[in-house]
């Protein structure tokens, strides 16, 4: 769920026109690859319009009259008004895969029934759903209805994707935990986690927050959610993303969230269900995250000041994310490696791992 303001294409134009020539030769000249990766990145920065979207408002049956046509595609209904056919369509045609790939990742299998509602501006997801006038998407999971606006609040047009895959999260979350009652910044922050993009919009709004104001406690935190000022709400959005990334960021397999979905289907509360699924508390986790937030947006200071574009610095955030990902897994393996061989030193007669000297045929289950 994005609540960053939508950048226009003109201004993309401007600020692509001011990129002095000398330094993208000098870049060109040092490989056309650099060259494709920082014009892609330019791209997703400047050109992704990505208005905000939600998990409440009334709980069934919302009114969108003009939405009169019906594509019906296995167990989802996707309504849409007339005028938006051909995008309607497309949707048709990439929201089961969307929808297999989260539910894969998060979950394994869960009731596939879907009705989504496609209108023309957010100002009718407002209306039908009682949300704010940010919201450009809302989901309500016990009944799988999610309506979701080719057009933001200002008019400019949504990534309708990253919209989607939003909402689907949130039906799918609400599925693999039973229903279970879950924190509003645990279901956003699942939501943007799985919304398909990396938004570097996201990082910016949640490291002004790291060397202005603060981020907020996780009991403001919730609040940032339910109130109708943006600025707060988008705050709220960025430390939701990146406070469970964060977690996820602790197994690279996925394997913990899903214990804690398994915990919450089980009928355990939230916090017990972290505790058997982590080793540690909730607070404990937020504590570490929180402790961490100065050293990864290190680069912001300089690039608020005007000593540094942001723009300029988005291919070093990006790079600095995937190598931390990267990191974390190189350094899981080798623990499971470790306490591999720490249990074969301690029981002499079981079986080895495959390749290794004095270890045949070991079977790793993980």
């Amino acid at each position: 769920m994005n609540v960053v303001a939508p950048l226009r294409s003109a201004r993309a134009h401007v600020g692509a026109s001011r990129l002095p020539h000398r330094w993208l030769a000098r870049v060109a000249r040092r490989g056309r690859g650099v060259v494709v990766g920082l014009l892609m990145i330019v791209m997703l920065w400047l050109g992704a319009a990505s208005p905000a979207a939600a998990i409440e408002g009334r709980p069934t049956g919302w009114a969108v009259d003009q939405a009169t046509e019906v594509i019906r595609v296995g167990r989802m209904e996707l309504r849409y008004e007339p005028e938006l056919e051909d995008a309607a369509r497309d949707l048709a045609r990439h929201a089961p895969g969307w929808w297999s790939e989260i539910e894969t990742d998060l979950a394994g299998d869960v009731d596939d029934r879907l009705e989504i509602t496609f209108v023309q501006h957010a100002g009718r997801v407002a209306e039908a759903s009682d949300m704010p006038h940010w919201v450009a998407g809302v989901a309500h999971p016990p009944s799988g209805e999610i309506i979701i606006a080719r057009h933001g609040p200002d008019g400019a047009p949504t990534n309708l994707e990253e919209l989607l895959r939003h909402e689907l999260a949130h039906v799918i979350l609400y599925r693999a935990t039973g229903g279970s009652e879950v924190p509003r910044w645990f279901h956003e922050g699942v939501a943007e986690s799985w919304n398909g993009t990396i938004s570097f919009g996201r990082a910016q709004t949640l490291a002004s927050a790291v060397f202005g104001p603060g981020v907020p406690e996780l009991p403001r935190l919730e609040q940032g959610f339910h109130g109708a000022d943006g600025p707060q709400a988008a705050v709220a959005y960025a430390a939701a993303r990146d406070l469970v990334e964060f977690m996820r960021s602790y197994d690279p397999n996925g394997m913990r969230l899903r214990q804690v979905f398994t915990e919450l289907r089980q009928g355990r509360r939230f916090e017990v269900a972290v505790i058997r699924a982590y080793g540690v508390s909730l607070e404990e986790l937020v504590r570490e995250w929180r402790a961490g937030l100065p050293a990864r947006f290190v680069w912001y200071p300089l690039a608020a000041s005007g000593g540094l574009p942001f723009i300029l610095v988005a291919p070093l955030v990006a790079i600095g994310w995937i190598r931390r990902r990267r990191a974390v897994r190189r350094g899981y393996r080798r623990l499971e490696l470790e306490e591999q061989l720490e249990l074969q030193a301690r029981m002499p007669g079981m079986p080895g791992m495959p390749g290794m000297p004095g270890m045949p045929g070991m079977m790793v289950v993980s």
